[in-house]
């Protein structure tokens, strides 16, 4: 699969996707607008803002009358907030394309922003925000994000807290608009079975969105500056949590996005923890029963990025299931991975690039966000090309750029009687990866 420029217009990229068997058609809006470009006043304006825009468009003044015009053509569609983008996106039948273009395109470039939507649509968000505190996993995961980076932007949640929330002024909402959501900052992506001119007419109807402002900004010069990635935060953040059963997640500082070692870190993480045949998986879960779930992943930002292991544990089992992740990390800065385990993962990595081949909203998302994040987008079969150009002195190189530093950073839902047992073993230097053979007592 290979995406195609569309000529001419003031997006900063316009791209086809040719996918012969799909019989609809996804349009996917990415905009260089997250939460890590808010301004200390506007924490919380980039995910209310992203629900505001569903609130109204030219021509469908609420959003009861935006929702039948897009279930009215067939239509999903839907929107996500991240530290450093918003992508908006709808799926459609192919017949409709470019009436659904011109709706997604009204909801991103040209919402109304009225005043009065404000009032419904924040308590909608403090609900949700609500609705991950109560979330253990989500617990873990935040509680690690402020272990990593401590008071920066990365490090804070990216919907904001209620009491942001609450504070926010609908003046400083559209300012974020205006400021953000600008054509330079915007990129588009459009996957289906469809002509060149069939794409054009697409990309044309979204286009038109930005003349379909009531006022356009009056600054468009760019977005708020990014904020160097130097703050960081204690090596254990927990919420204290009474249950049955206890959320983790560790941490160790990585790669950022377009870093030359990325696909090895890629392969790297499959080999640990992606899938039911990863070692962690086999070893925890399968052959201890020390875990209910277990997963190892990278988050990869701009100029600073993350390798996380997550999972679930009986309280009592949280120590030792954390101390055999340590014991991993060792032994991946030791020894390099069988050829057995590199081409499961090689495996199993083409087929996700495969699957994803064959779903047109997700295409249409992951190439809009590639022209959007970086300065040398990426193509599927290039992504996979590089997968398998991976050599194991490599995932041993990575491997050991990840544990030497020693900035190993947790993040934990879980009972006081359990924080406190792992700041002890912490302590002791049990979950330390950095050192490879572990500390003699």
């Amino acid at each position: 699969i290979r995406s195609r420029a569309l000529r001419g217009g003031s997006l900063k990229s316009s791209v086809f996707i040719h996918t012969p068997a799909a019989r609809s058609v996804a349009i996917a809006i990415a905009i260089g607008a997250g939460s890590r470009h808010e301004r200390p006043s506007e924490r919380g304006a980039a995910h209310l803002l992203e629900h505001l825009c569903f609130r109204g468009i030219p021509g469908a003044e609420n959003s009861a009358a935006l929702a039948h015009a897009m279930e009215s053509l067939g239509a999903t569609s839907n929107a996500g907030t991240d530290r450093e983008s918003t992508i908006y996106w709808i799926h459609v039948p192919q017949a409709v394309a470019v009436e659904a273009a011109r709706l997604i395109g009204a909801v991103a470039l040209a919402p109304l922003l009225h005043p009065e939507h404000m009032r419904i649509e924040r308590q909608i968000v403090i609900e949700e925000i609500r609705s991950y505190d109560d979330d253990p996993s989500e617990q873990a995961g935040t509680a690690l994000d402020r272990a990593l980076f401590g008071v920066h932007a990365l490090g804070r949640e990216i919907a904001g807290r209620p009491a942001e929330v609450r504070a926010l002024r609908h003046e400083a909402v559209a300012r974020f608009h205006a400021r953000t959501y600008t054509p330079a900052a915007t990129t588009l992506a459009i996957a289906g079975d469809l002509t060149l001119a069939d794409a054009e007419a697409v990309a044309r109807a979204v286009r038109a969105s930005l003349g379909a402002q009531a006022a356009p900004p009056r600054t468009v010069s760019g977005r708020t500056a990014l904020t160097r990635v130097s703050a960081r935060g204690e090596g254990i953040v927990a919420k204290i949590r009474d249950g049955e059963q206890a959320q983790f997640a560790l941490g160790l500082p990585a790669l950022r996005r377009e870093d030359p070692d990325a696909p090895a870190l890629e392969l790297l993480s499959t080999i640990l923890g992606d899938g039911s045949a990863s070692r962690l998986f086999l070893e925890l879960r399968e052959e201890r029963g020390l875990v209910y779930d277990i997963s190892a992943s990278s988050v990869e930002y701009a100029d600073a990025g993350a390798f996380i292991v997550a999972g679930g544990a009986d309280p009592s089992k949280v120590i030792p299931a954390l101390q055999l992740v340590t014991a991993a990390l060792r032994r991946l800065a030791r020894e390099v991975p069988s050829e057995g385990e590199i081409e499961r993962a090689r495996a199993y990595l083409a087929g996700r690039l495969e699957r994803a081949a064959d779903d047109p909203r997700g295409l249409a998302e992951w190439h809009a966000s590639q022209r959007l994040l970086r300065r040398s987008p990426q193509e599927l079969p290039d992504l996979l090309a590089e997968i398998m150009r991976v050599r194991p002195a490599d995932l041993l190189r990575v491997a050991r750029r990840l544990v030497k530093v020693g900035g190993f950073r947790v993040g934990l839902s879980a009972p006081r009687t359990t924080v406190a047992a792992l700041r002890r073993a912490a302590a002791r230097g049990d979950l330390d990866p950095s050192l490879l053979q572990p500390r003699t007592r």
